[in-house]
């Protein structure tokens, strides 16, 4: 039997592949406890700067696993509210954990698949990927941060209208309503997300990551929190190596060679 999550290490980067193909990478148990392991593995590996999430086969993610919720277990309040602990944690997880974590989807991310991209630093969309909504056809609200993230996308209304009328797009239309997304053509768009994280992986990772802590927490807080929050990470970054050759190859004129200290 093939594992349900696949990891590959490479030069700081993670590549992290659900691999439930025949299910179209629909979230079971068994994925969401395996994926949960290696994100845990992963937020405490030096090494790894960078997580790229992706899909094995036809599509990134096509969300809930419709088939375990029919199970006369899957009506159990206790164990509902059990796994969707797990799916909410790996959510958070992946928004507060000191990396950055870029989503490559192709074919589908429906659902709680549409929502574990979302929860991602960046977006790299195949060309023609679905994105969709469909809860209302199982009797159920959006979850794993929907009603957090759409409406910050698309405003209050569309994000009503979608949830309502069971959206489906493409990443071009929705890259029109303010997604911000790269969109490559078929078949690449892992190769444009490690691309992406060597970028990063080049970068004053630590100036980086700080800012995405502050961004992804900024609605917690107060305009004067935020000053302050940036005064004292300013702070800290002063006495990075990083910094101190960022300083000095502008005064050098030479392009800076960072080292993520």
């Amino acid at each position: 039997m093939e594992e349900s999550i696949l990891l590959e290490k490479n030069n700081g980067i993670a590549q992290i592949y659900l691999n439930e193909p025949e299910s179209l990478n629909a979230l079971s148990s068994n994925l969401k406890g395996n994926l949960m392991k290696i994100v845990n593995e992963l937020e405490f590996d030096p090494n790894i700067k960078v997580i790229i999430l992706a899909g094995k086969g036809r599509a990134f993610c096509t969300g809930g696993d419709i088939k375990g919720m029919a199970e006369a277990e899957g009506f159990s309040p206790a164990l509902i509210k059990q796994k969707m602990d797990l799916s909410s944690s790996i959510i958070e997880r992946l928004r507060k954990m000191p990396k950055v974590i870029i989503s490559a989807i192709h074919g589908y991310a429906a659902g709680a698949g549409f929502s574990l991209a979302l929860a991602s630093d960046l977006i790299v969309a195949e060309e023609n990927t679905k994105l969709i909504l469909s809860f209302k056809n199982v009797g159920l609200t959006p979850d794993l941060g929907i009603h957090y993230h759409l409406p910050r996308i698309v405003g209050e209304w569309k994000a009503k209208e979608w949830i309502w009328k069971g959206m489906k797009i493409t990443v071009e239309e929705a890259v029109k309503y303010g997604f911000s997304m790269e969109i490559v053509p078929k078949g690449q768009q892992i190769d444009k997300a490690v691309e992406l994280a060597n970028e990063i992986c080049e970068g004053p990772f630590q100036a980086l990551v700080y800012s995405k802590l502050i961004i992804n927490q900024s609605a917690q807080f107060k305009f004067e929190d935020i000053l302050a929050k940036e005064n004292e990470i300013h702070t800290i970054l002063r006495g990075t190596e990083d910094h101190r050759e960022g300083i000095n190859a502008f005064l050098e004129k030479r392009k800076p060679v960072f080292t993520g200290n």
